[in-house]
């Protein structure tokens, strides 16, 4: 969704004056509102890099308020004359900044913002409305924010009501009974804060309220409410926002413009403001050294030792090829003619618009949302950094990728790689700008691009980059933009179903301990756990006794097992079961969540919004969530899965013969682990055997040693030790591929997939044992989960290439097809097939499918 910021300039401009010292230009004019207001809005472009931002303005006459009640704002002092000289300023910095403002006669910036939230949400885009003042608490919605950036807090719904006690539908009502002073709003004279929200508790409006007047509890309030009906009526109509100003209907009119640099630079320089200057325009001096840096061309550094917390990043920087280019501003129908079969694009965007360039221009597309169609047809092969998040910026269905720098920096040392800046800083040796202009952006992205080339060559990273993180790209673009269908009646059922559960829990909870507290609430569950019923305490942090999962499973006492499940089920009702439903788009129904190709350190996508890597299968409440993941009318879902496909790996690396042959034989593999290790046969392995055979194979591929198994099994340590040693007798090339994965690990810094994908293992440096531990451990599974990762990306380019499925969803092992169910029928073998197929191993791949109604019919 198109994010819409909203800037309530005299509030914030007014909070920037008082929290800011005086402050004068060289020529003397009051400067200290605008620096506090310069560096918020800089905070916020540079934070949350908005598309869209207005800025909003009171008028100096009266608005139409005053006809309604002459005494509206009319205690109102004048402007201090230090803040009036300023506003001047103000106005200027958003012309220059190319920023779009909006003031109309008649009205005040509350109604202006009114109108553009209600002309946000019509144009399905979230509003942020940035400004510290309460009453914008009656605009909040779904998909609608307060945003108090001084105080670093967003309300919501529920931030609405945790903060003033009353739900964003009730907030008009509220204001009208507590009133304003500052405003001379009169409400209701003798009611308060707490009396109000009293009443609103009870009652649904102030209408309500006086409807039902014999009802209001006490005398004093019932009189206090009828001596000020009128006034509260009044109030009413003064307090409440209204949206129906006339606002412009094109996105046009509110999109971030380009900057005017030079005059941009003049008026700070003017302000004395060299700070901003040197953020916004950048300076030659600003480098930083980075942890560890190796120089191939004429740009040299001298780096510092890294400190034992520091993450050691090879750093290789060439030399560097700022230019000029021909920059202009081009729409459709001149970018048509620009364009030519198979051209070479780069593609970028920041807060002022989106920009292609070529190694002449950068240009500036006006009505970038027919970019993505046009270059389509013209078949453009894109350089970029993350090209998915701008391919669906701009509308793109089937591009080209021939670059990406962001899945090349994933490539050379994984983990999260999201943010350009970070990840420039990281290798280049050098920062940006805070706000780099468009010329500044492209070179750095040209010469970031040069750098990861050069490396990626160096540490042999290409066959990872171009066969399988590049191509994925647009499959993963194609998947976000099908989605998925959501049962919503399904979920609400089940969420009605969840919350009798959580209330019994609850229930015995308090029953258990005799008496009622926060359940959510970690230090008061820690007071009742371990001071008021005495039960023995873990763990201590900082703010209390610990309750995590661990300390809970340790105690010996039907109270733990209650919280757990009510953790359990609160999570899962408001992780999925009630915030699904928020999440479906209106325009098709369906849930598009965001695949993350460049984020976790195993080589593995995450997706997030919803993040179905999470989704909890294991307990039946879990699996009933898939049930409402369904098939569009007239289709049927196909999961494809592959069968212990990490343990079958293991198989390969180790090459160890009774792993390879339980597999070769298609045995049951946690039972003829069981029987190899128990010394039985495979026919009296009993389900206790099996459990423990499973805790063991798992176990293995995640370096878990016997206290890991102990715990797991509920056994003691003696007994785990004696079954991993028994393991590792009848499985030694298991043993073998341990010891040698950890000692190459400990020489070379890394461990590799059968890919070639590096897992770096920083932890192996660290002085804290603990920690060295746990990289051992991740070495060790690392080969083998990432290897897994980049089977299933390697299947994933197959099916897509070589059959016509429509592939939604990609979790962990398991792929999710939507299609009719006679095109199910015909393809599925070819897809197993292709999934069986995509890289020979000294055992056999093994994928399970079916088809059904819903996810967890089909899986």
């Amino acid at each position: 969704m198109k994010k819409l910021y909203l800037i309530d300039v005299s509030a914030m401009f007014f909070r920037a004056f008082y929290a800011i010292r005086p402050l004068t230009s060289p020529s003397g004019v009051p400067v200290n509102a605008v620096y506090g207001f310069l560096s918020m809005l800089i905070k916020l472009m540079k934070e949350e890099k908005p598309e869209y931002l207005v800025f909003c303005y009171d008028r100096k006459e009266a608005s139409f308020r005053k006809d309604l009640y002459d005494g509206y704002k009319a205690h109102r002092t004048e402007m201090p004359d230090d803040l009036q000289k300023q506003v001047p300023y103000i106005k200027k910095l958003a012309e220059l900044l190319g920023i779009p403002a909006l003031e109309v006669p008649g009205y005040e910036a509350d109604d202006i913002i009114g109108a553009l939230t209600k002309w946000g949400r019509h144009h399905d885009m979230e509003v942020f409305i940035v400004s510290g003042d309460k009453d914008f608490g009656q605009l909040v919605q779904p998909h609608v924010w307060l945003y108090d950036t001084m105080k670093e807090v967003r309300y919501d719904a529920a931030g609405v009501l945790a903060k003033w006690g009353v739900r964003p539908d009730q907030f008009i009502d509220y204001l009208s009974i507590v009133g304003d002073a500052s405003d001379n709003v009169p409400g209701v004279k003798g009611i308060g804060e707490k009396g109000a929200v009293k009443l609103l508790q009870q009652f649904k409006s102030l209408e309500d309220i006086y409807e039902n007047i014999d009802q209001v509890e006490g005398k004093s309030v019932k009189e206090k409410l009828i001596a000020s009906k009128d006034n509260a009526l009044l109030s009413k109509k003064l307090v409440t926002i209204v949206d129906s100003v006339q606002v412009p209907e094109a996105y046009e009119a509110y999109r971030l413009q380009p900057w005017k640099t030079d005059e941009l630079r003049a008026l700070l320089q003017e302000l004395n403001f060299k700070t901003f200057e040197k953020n916004l325009f950048g300076s030659n001096a600003d480098t930083v050294t980075a942890p560890s840096f190796v120089s191939t061309a004429s740009t040299t550094a001298v780096a510092a030792a890294p400190k034992e917390s520091e993450e050691v990043t090879p750093v290789l920087v060439i030399a560097k090829d700022d230019r000029e280019f021909n920059q202009r501003s081009m729409n459709t129908r001149e970018l048509a003619e620009f364009l030519h079969e198979d051209q070479h694009l780069w593609g970028f965007s920041d807060t002022r618009g989106v920009f292609v360039g070529t190694d002449t221009d950068l240009i500036e597309v006006s009505d970038f949302e027919y970019l993505g169609k046009l270059t389509d047809t013209f078949k453009v092969r894109w350089c970029g950094f993350d090209l998915k998040s701008f391919w669906h910026k701009m509308g793109a269905r089937t591009p080209i990728a021939s670059w990406d720098s962001q899945l090349a920096a994933y490539v050379l040392k994984a983990g999260d790689v999201s943010d350009f800046g970070k990840v420039y800083t990281k290798y280049m040796a050098d920062v940006l700008p805070e706000l780099a202009s468009p010329t500044q952006l492209f070179n750095a992205h040209r010469n970031f691009a040069a750098t990861m080339k050069d490396h990626l060559h160096k540490v042999n990273g290409q066959k990872v980059f171009e066969d399988f993180d590049l191509p994925l790209a647009r499959i993963l673009l194609s998947m976000e933009r099908l989605g998925i269908r959501i049962d919503t009646d399904l979920l609400k059922k089940q969420s009605a179903d969840l919350q009798t559960e959580i209330a019994a829990l609850e229930k015995a909870i308090h029953a258990e301990s005799g008496e009622s507290f926060n359940i959510g609430s970690p230090k008061q569950l820690g007071v009742i756990l371990f001071e008021k019923m005495k039960l023995p305490a873990g763990k201590k942090t900082k703010t209390g006794y610990s309750t995590d999962e661990e300390v809970l499973l340790g105690l010996e006492h039907p109270i733990a097992k209650l919280i757990l499940q009510w953790r359990e089920l609160s999570k899962l009702k408001s992780t999925y079961v009630d915030a699904l439903p928020t999440m479906v788009s209106p325009k098709d129904d369906r849930v598009h969540t965001t695949f993350n190709q460049a984020l976790t350190t195993t080589g593995r996508l995450s997706s997030t919004a919803p993040n179905l890597q999470n989704i909890p299968i294991r307990t039946a409440r879990g699996q009933q969530v898939r049930k409402a993941f369904i098939a569009a009318p007239r289709m049927k879902l196909l999961s494809v899965d592959y069968s212990q496909i990490e343990l079958r790996i293991l198989a390969h690396i180790s090459e160890d013969p009774n792993l390879c042959k339980a597999f070769a034989e298609d045995l049951d593999i946690h039972a003829a682990t069981a029987a190899e290790i128990y010394g039985v046969e495979l026919k009296d392995v009993t389900s206790d055997l099996r459990r423990s055979a499973k805790a063991v194979n798992f176990g293995i591929a995640y370096g878990q040693g016997a206290f890991g198994l102990a715990e797991n099994l509920g056994i003691s340590r003696t007994e785990a030790k004696d079954i991993i040693d028994r393991y590792f007798t009848r499985f030694k090339n298991v043993r073998e591929y341990i010891d040698n994965t950890i000692k190459l690990a400990h020489e070379k810094g890394y461990v590799e997939t059968l890919f070639g994908r590096r897992r770096y293992i920083d932890e192996l440096h660290s002085k804290n044992m603990a920690l060295k531990k746990f990289g051992e451990r991740a070495a060790i599974n690392a080969p083998i989960q990432g290897t897994a990762a980049d089977l299933v990306k390697k299947a994933m380019i197959e099916v897509h290439e070589k059959v016509p499925v429509r592939m939604l969803l990609q979790v962990h092992d398991e792929l999710i097809f939507e299609e009719t169910e006679e095109n199910l029928l015909k393809y599925a073998p070819q897809v197993v097939s292709l999934m069986e197929s995509v890289t020979p191993l000294r055992v056999p791949l093994k994928v399970n499918y079916a088809i059904g109604n819903n996810w967890d019919e089909s899986h």
